[in-house]
């Protein structure tokens, strides 16, 4: 209860904080074996296929889209209603009750609206600076393994949140000084405002990496 408490404080202060120890090791465990064998065999196919899965590739791995978001990086989103992969998502976050953290910082009930993986191939490129959403939005990033700082950190810069703004013709720059560095730790993860700017660097290693997303949207009564 004391680190979820501390996640909030910084959550409040900084927009984003790192869950530490929220996820149990078993449920970690089990989470792996349901979803790493999948992403290896997506991954392999679309190096195979230049990022350009087939709609029966699709089906057969449960994906309902799959968009190239960049050289080598690719987001795959699981059929919520038909793939073991998608609950194994669901349950991992039930685990970790990403929900009340979420609702807890928001100060409302929430839903996941969407769970996946971003899949990044040796060499693939990362993302540059952007904000996920609006206020009421919140973003979950895990890996389930550590990920070395040449696989490509995730960087957040500091109450970003507080002067959003989605008009890209009015973004604010983005205070160098007030970005952190994040090499993901196996199933500690990031969670932070939707509005938070944030950016992956390139993978510059010789393994791909897979983070794992889950989005928090407000309820709508």
């Amino acid at each position: 209860r004391g680190d979820r408490v501390k996640c909030l404080e910084v959550m409040r202060e900084h927009g984003v904080a790192i869950a530490e120890g929220i996820v149990r090791g078993d449920a970690a465990e089990e989470a792996r074996g349901r979803i790493k064998p999948t992403l290896d065999k997506v991954a392999q196919a679309l190096e195979d296929s230049e990022q350009n899965l087939s709609e029966l590739a699709k089906e057969d791995f449960g994906l309902v889209r799959a968009p190239a978001i960049g050289r080598g990086k690719t987001n795959i989103h699981f059929d919520p209603y038909d793939s073991e992969e998608y609950r194994a998502l669901e349950a991992l976050a039930a685990e970790g009750d990403f929900a009340g953290l979420v609702s807890s910082y928001i100060g409302d009930a929430c839903t996941l609206t969407e769970a996946g993986a971003s899949i990044t191939s040796v060499g693939g490129e990362g993302m540059e600076w952007h904000r996920d959403g609006t206020e009421g939005e919140v973003t979950v990033l895990m890996s389930l393994d550590d990920v070395h700082e040449d696989q490509g950190s995730v960087g957040f810069a500091l109450g970003s949140h507080r002067d959003a703004s989605l008009d890209k013709e009015t973004e604010a720059e983005v205070d160098e000084d007030a970005v952190v560095w994040y090499a993901y730790r196996a199933c500690q993860p990031a969670i932070f405002d939707a509005r938070v700017q944030h950016r992956a660097l390139d993978n510059n290693s010789d393994a791909r990496r897979y983070v794992l997303w889950f989005i928090y949207n407000k309820e709508v009564s």
